[in-house]
């Protein structure tokens, strides 16, 4: 695995320049303005979209060129940001289930040398190979059964397989996903990860949460978002979501047809799991107090509250003080997904209240991994 991680910025314009002409050479459409849509373009485009929402089918030419001026941007930054949180840039990247290749380009950009999609939709596929490499990152592309593991070319391991947006379409039973884990898991290499990501919608977050314990208790450790161990306190407390929450930088066409739809979205939304092969272990220090913040800020009848998850299950934090001092200035600029470590705070139950003896430290950003 490589360690230098490369700084990215999108630049939606040339992105979007590309996106447009592809869209209308899909749907034989004669050439227009490659910074804009025209209007019955941008109308077939919001109709499509409207659809996929109810049901992701990209097995239609009208339907894949909408997700690709859509859902695709979206996905190539959620990517982009879940790639900082592997502790070493993989050199060798599978993408299952999703032929349009968003993550696996996301790697590219990251600084992996080689990607992989496999996906039984060859208009996908073959999508993901020119949009990459029309942006200079090229995407080997295979036409198999991503359900099929033990049919899967031999390619050898992999430094990282990500599964987006797929898992719970391939596979309705908890037993039968956490088979299939198990089964991609032995396709990475033992340094690598296996990432999945998905909705933050309650129900797909809630079988997720489900499938987290399954792993566990297989012996399979989460490198994230979790950094407890044991079973899901969200769980245990009926079912309560439990997603990541990431800055969007939204591109202008995005923002038009969220206005269309009446989407109200300023920020990525996710469920994923950032899961490490058996015998594996975490990068998080085992004798540190971590917690990651799994909140905003939030008013309680205890005054203003984060809601915390750590290595001694979920907890919530605030303080009495109106002042900080140096050993507590990163509390007041805590953002949700951000890991701390906290020492010799008051405890009462499950509230950890900081005061002037405590100890107070970012251990990382919401968008890296513990060191």
């Amino acid at each position: 695995m490589k360690t230098k991680r490369p700084q990215v910025k999108l630049d939606w314009k040339e992105i979007y320049a590309l996106l447009i002409a592809y869209f209308r050479q899909l749907n034989k459409l004669s050439i227009g303005p490659l910074d804009r849509l025209q209007s019955q373009e941008y109308q077939f485009v919001v109709k499509n979209v409207s659809e996929l929402l109810k049901s992701a089918d990209l097995s239609t030419r009208e339907h894949l060129s909408a997700f690709l001026l859509y859902q695709w941007p979206l996905y190539l930054s959620q990517g982009l940001s879940l790639m900082q949180e592997i502790p070493q840039v993989p050199n060798k990247v599978l993408e299952v289930g999703n032929g349009t290749g968003p993550f696996a380009l996301a790697a590219l950009m990251s600084g992996s040398s080689e990607a992989f999609c496999y996906d039984s939709e060859e208009l996908s596929l073959k999508s993901a190979a020119h949009l990459a490499g029309r942006l200079g990152y090229p995407i080997s592309i295979r036409i198999t059964n991503p359900k099929a593991v033990s049919d899967w070319p031999s390619e050898g391991k992999f430094d990282l397989i990500i599964v987006s947006y797929s898992l719970l379409n391939f596979f309705h039973d908890p037993i039968k996903q956490k088979q299939f884990v198990t089964s991609l898991l032995q396709r990475v290499n033992s340094d690598g990860h296996l990432l999945l990501v998905d909705s933050s919608s309650k129900e797909i977050n809630h079988q997720y949460l489900k499938l987290r314990d399954l792993l566990l208790a297989e012996q399979i450790k989460i490198q994230a978002p979790c950094i407890w161990q044991g079973p899901c306190p969200a769980l245990a407390q009926g079912a309560a979501p439990c997603f990541t929450q990431r800055p969007l930088d939204k591109p202008f066409l995005i923002n038009d047809i969220q206005k269309s739809l009446q989407i109200h979205s300023n920020s990525h939304k996710m469920t994923y799991l950032l899961l490490c092969p058996p015998n594996q272990k975490t990068t998080h220090p085992e004798n540190k107090r971590l917690y990651r913040v799994i909140s905003p800020p939030i008013e309680t009848f205890k005054g203003k509250r984060h809601y915390l998850c750590g290595v001694d299950g979920k907890k919530t934090l605030g303080s009495r003080l109106t002042s900080y001092p140096k050993t507590l200035k990163a509390y007041e600029f805590l953002k949700r997904g951000d890991v701390v470590e906290i020492n010799n705070p008051t405890e009462l139950e499950n509230d950890l209240i900081l005061s002037e003896e405590s100890q107070f430290f970012l251990a990382a950003p919401f968008d890296k991994p513990v060191k």
